[in-house]
């Protein structure tokens, strides 16, 4: 039997409520998946953790009186990398599964905001934004409706996005690769990856001491042509030569590009 399509809306959340509940008033979901610190991570206060988990654990409950199936994932909300690759790897997972996602921009700060968008429009999903009708002025408000106020179901906005062109296939594989080293590697270490992926036309890399010296040459004009040179070009490597080898490393960019993949776990 065919799988039906569910939708699935991911949520970032710091101190609101309206503006990740609201919209459900007006529009389905079957999941939604809320985004937040609930622990330290070693650098957060205790008091700041206390009152996340207050506005995550209100959201959670009115999405569930709601019927709507909730799932949270700890992450530092703090650290646009980790929450671009948090909602790139949530969005791959969930169009794997065929379900159609949205992302909520509104519901944290504006440094999540952006790495919620460009996550969004890496994957070619729809990101939204909720308008409120005000803002908390005193504690009572913020602690029954959070930051922004939203009486009624508030007006939601569809941003106009464009997918972000990201590099083929075989040059992720190559970013992600020097992302989780955290090093340099050596062309021939990128050989004998790309054979381990089973990249087409690099199969017979491993081990590249058992590659006949005739066709080495081929390989390495193949990688650097084929993938190294438009990653250079691009700016997400730098290449330096050390003796015999050239060694490859990662810049910030393609940091950027291996996180928003949807690839690095």
């Amino acid at each position: 039997m065919e799988k039906i399509e569910e939708i699935v809306h991911i949520v970032p959340l710091g101190h609101e409520i309206d503006r990740a509940v609201k919209p459900f008033e007006r529009y389905k979901a079957n999941k939604v998946v809320l985004l937040a610190v609930t622990e330290t991570f070693g650098k957060y206060s205790q008091e700041m953790i206390k009152k996340q988990k207050y506005y995550l654990e209100i959201v959670m409950n009115k999405l569930k009186e709601r019927g709507i199936e909730v799932e949270h994932r700890n992450i530092d909300m703090f650290d646009m990398l980790e929450v671009i690759k948090s909602i790139a790897n949530l969005i791959a997972e969930e169009k794997g599964r065929g379900n159609r996602v949205y992302v909520n921009i509104s519901g944290a700060g504006r440094l999540t905001s952006a790495a919620a968008t460009l996550a969004a429009m890496a994957h070619g999903v729809k990101a939204y934004y909720v308008s409120a009708e005000g803002y908390s002025e005193n504690k009572e408000d913020k602690m029954k409706h959070g930051l922004s106020i939203c009486r009624k179901a508030p007006r939601v906005e569809l941003l106009e996005t464009f997918q972000l062109q990201l590099p083929k296939e075989e040059g992720i594989k190559v970013l992600v690769k020097l992302c989780r080293e955290g090093k340099g590697m050596k062309t021939t270490e990128i050989l004998e990856h790309l054979a381990s992926e089973k990249v087409e036309g690099f199969e017979k890399c491993a081990p590249w001491r058992k590659v006949p010296r005739k066709e080495r040459f081929n390989y390495l004009m193949k990688l650097n042509k084929r993938i190294l040179e438009k990653l250079d070009v691009s700016g997400y490597i730098t290449r330096e030569r050390r003796g015999r080898y050239n060694l490859i490393k990662v810049t910030k960019a393609g940091a950027y590009v291996a996180h928003i993949s949807g690839q690095l776990k």
